[in-house]
């Protein structure tokens, strides 16, 4: 159904490979793709229109394109006049930008933006993919609202071949975020900061709630080094060697009076544990998992537990139990039963009901999912045009003149993020190590070889890695993994935040490069 594909800050053919796939056969087919991306990935190369930013530019790039879509007048006027407001506003501050400057600062000839911008704009039906290229920035939110603007600037929303879609980072970060897992949302996005939604779980619960929202990832960390959090519980993540500044990271486990980690395996992080519990695989626990599409999916065990290890909602339930408010033993039919009670989108939503392909939600009470969102109004009732213009990351601003280099990391196809599973199979033969993307010219500027280990250090620390030399990458750009526990590349990445998520900016690290002394991994306090 779709004409046009964009794909911003993402590479699903390593990272999303079922989708990478459909949208390499579309592009083949079609020749109307559009990739946003430092890298020249897989799809970049099927790719119609390549826009090689640099790293921490997204803001500045889409801006670009709006401002052509606006110069063309080939915004969807009658969309606009319709579904949206805000437009007048957001039009003139579009339509002030300095192209020079943008042009400068992104890397990207105004000329290719232009006819990205016009291809997008003319195709009858397009659609854009966005992932972490687009949120682990300091800019990262406002960057998700251009490409909703995008799409409400050209009308492509509500009807089968176009729309916003997230490429979420893991299997089931939009399931987490529905039963809310945020600090300033309850299940079903509630907002905890309003009476009527405290009110509304404190009736279902039966118990008093906080009155205050908790804190997120990186505050809880900050409040550790402050010695105001005394006792973290960590489910299944791996943060010492997935989250940024890795000796922070550590320092804050250290001080922390008690830590628990529920996994899988011994990760980096379960060795500063105090109490570990053993969770379970998704092979062997029953389930959902909802996935970018918002369809809800049944997930059903297939092997029992290996010795005492139990699924995770089983353990939750047993420390539930342990404190005095009891809870019947964790099963997925019950647990869905709730969540209908609570969350107003999973009101129909049962396990016998979601059946082989899962449902949709919105799902009403008498089982009917919605295929497609937005068709005649939005949440808000009309959709929201707001400016923001480019603002340099932090990172940069303080520490680009001693460490001239930008390096941006990623994920490979074989490996799944820290890898503490994907090491653990076949994979690793097909994946052995990290390396270093570096550009042949910076390569023989510094005399580092193919192969060669290469010292890259930032204001936090610095890795001893092996160079892979390539044309992937532009001038003064560096790439990486961080899917092998002996590099710890996050040793180098900073504090660096979205203004408005929180999601560290693993996008964009200021580092200096040079051969190394020695074949090690190096690390400083």
């Amino acid at each position: 159904h779709t004409d046009c594909i964009m794909v911003v800050g993402a590479n699903p053919t390593s990272a999303h490979p079922v989708t990478g796939a459909k949208i390499k056969q579309f592009a083949m087919k079609h020749n109307n793709l559009i990739v946003i991306d430092p890298r020249k990935t897989e799809l970049a190369k099927y790719a119609k229109y390549h826009l090689a930013l640099r790293p921490g530019t997204n803001v500045a790039v889409l801006n670009m394109m709006m401002y052509y879509i606006l110069e063309e007048g080939l915004q969807n006027q009658a969309f606009v006049d319709s579904r949206t407001e805000g437009f007048a506003a957001f039009a003139k501050e579009i339509r002030a930008i300095d192209l020079d400057e943008l042009e400068a600062i992104s890397g990207v000839n105004r000329m290719l933006v232009r006819r990205a911008a016009i291809a997008y704009a003319t195709a009858p039906n397009a659609m854009s993919f966005h992932g972490l290229g687009v949120t682990e920035h300091s800019q990262g939110t406002f960057a998700v609202m251009q490409i909703a603007d995008l799409a409400l600037l050209t009308g492509n929303i509500g009807r089968k071949g176009v729309g916003v879609n997230p490429l979420r980072g893991q299997n089931n970060v939009q399931g987490a975020a529905d039963m809310g897992v945020q600090p300033h949302q309850g299940a079903g996005y509630l907002d905890v900061n309003l009476a009527e939604n405290i009110d509304l779980y404190q009736k279902f619960y039966g118990v008093e709630l906080p009155k205050k929202e908790g804190l997120k990832t990186p505050h809880m960390f900050d409040a550790a080094l402050a010695g105001k959090l005394k006792a973290l519980w960590i489910i299944g993540e791996d943060v010492v060697q997935t989250d940024p500044n890795t000796r922070k990271i550590i320092k804050a486990l250290e001080k922390t009076d008690l830590v628990i980690v529920q996994e899988l395996f011994l990760t980096e992080t379960a060795k500063y544990a105090d109490v570990v519990l053993p969770g379970v695989s998704f092979l062997e626990k029953s389930g959902t998992f909802t996935n970018g599409e918002r369809r809800v999916q049944r997930v059903q065990k297939v092997v029992e537990p290996i010795g005492n290890a139990k699924p995770d909602g089983q353990i939750i339930v047993d420390i539930m139990n342990k404190m005095g408010y009891a809870q019947a033993p964790y099963a997925p039919d019950t647990m869905l039963e709730e969540i209908s009670q609570v969350v107003p989108f999973f009101a129909g939503i049962t396990w016998q009901g979601l059946g082989k392909n899962g449902l949709q939600w919105p799902v009403t009470k008498d089982g009917q999912d919605t295929k497609i969102l937005h068709a005649e109004t939005f949440k808000r009732g009309k959709g929201y045009f707001e400016f923001h213009p480019f603002a340099e990351t932090e990172e940069l601003e303080a520490n680009a003149k001693d460490y001239p280099f930008i390096l941006t990391t990623n994920r490979d196809l074989e490996h799944y993020n820290c890898g503490a599973m994907t090491r653990r199979t076949h994979n690793v033969e097909i994946n052995t190590e990290d390396v270093l993307w570096i550009n042949p010219v910076d390569a023989a500027s510094k005399g580092i070889k193919d192969g060669m280990m290469v010292c890259v250090e930032s204001p936090r620390g610095k890795v001893d890695i092996k160079a892979f030399i390539t044309e992937g990458v532009k001038l003064g750009i560096l790439s990486t993994t961080f899917h092998f526990p002996d590099i710890m590349v996050n040793n180098l990445t900073s504090d660096v935040m979205d203004s408005e998520a929180f999601c560290p900016e693993y996008k964009v690290v200021a580092v200096r490069i040079r051969k190394a002394r020695k074949g090690m991994m190096v690390t400083r306090d």
